[in-house]
């Protein structure tokens, strides 16, 4: 599931660059310029990394899920020179639930980081008309569980998020991206019954996204 999951999402960004290069010349000129504000939006292929842990015996469990994730974007860019910088801020959702059956205490769990936002800054370099960048800020996403036959809890996950990627004019205000998250979300404890049931969650998420965005 995961080698499909990553094959197909690196098949994709790599169809997109092709295509772009193909199909139009970078819109780079004397005039052109990456600084402004722009918005977007973006497709992705998710791979969720969940570690929960019982404990009151010191017990625990790790899974992986593949998840189809779409989003959108708003930022600003500043430039001098070639360097570009600023911030953006996205808000997306990923869809896939994972089902777990070996987890200490409940045995049977549903668990799930569903809607999620961050705000990143960004620093990249102007290279003729193609923006590789850098990226690191924070992040925040739903996380939702269901320990089967006992109760449901949610609540918010907070943590963090560095990424790199390219963003390539296909004209002189819209532009191709391709890019690279990873989170890292801080330790969520949940009781499903009274005195005991705790479980303790992390989570980690590895985000390979396509996206289009204008500049305006």
């Amino acid at each position: 599931m995961k080698s499909l999951l990553l094959a197909s999402v690196f098949g994709l960004a790599a169809c997109g660059s092709v295509m772009a290069a193909d199909i139009v010349e970078p819109a780079a000129t004397s005039e052109w310029t990456w600084q402004g504000a722009y918005a977007g939006a973006f497709g992705a292929g998710t791979l969720e990394h969940y570690k929960i842990r019982e404990p009151n015996i010191g017990a625990d469990v790790t899974h992986n899920v593949g998840s189809p994730t779409i989003g959108g974007f708003v930022g600003y860019n500043f430039q001098s020179g070639n360097i570009v910088y600023g911030v953006e801020g996205e808000l997306g959702y990923r869809f896939k639930k994972g089902h777990f059956h070996d987890v200490p205490g409940p045995g049977d769990l549903d668990e799930s980081l569903g809607l999620f936002g961050s705000l990143k800054g960004r620093v990249g370099m102007d290279l003729g008309g193609y923006l590789p960048y850098l990226t690191a800020g924070v992040t925040a996403s739903r996380l939702k569980t269901d320990a089967v036959g006992l109760a449901k809890r949610d609540g918010t996950a907070v943590g963090g998020i560095v990424g790199a990627g390219i963003d390539v004019p296909l004209t002189h205000n819209v532009f191709l991206r391709g890019e690279y998250d990873f989170s890292f979300f801080g330790k969520k404890s949940f009781e499903y019954c009274g005195g005991g049931c705790v479980l303790e969650h992390k989570a980690q998420t590895h985000d390979f996204r396509v996206g289009i965005g204008i500049k305006f």
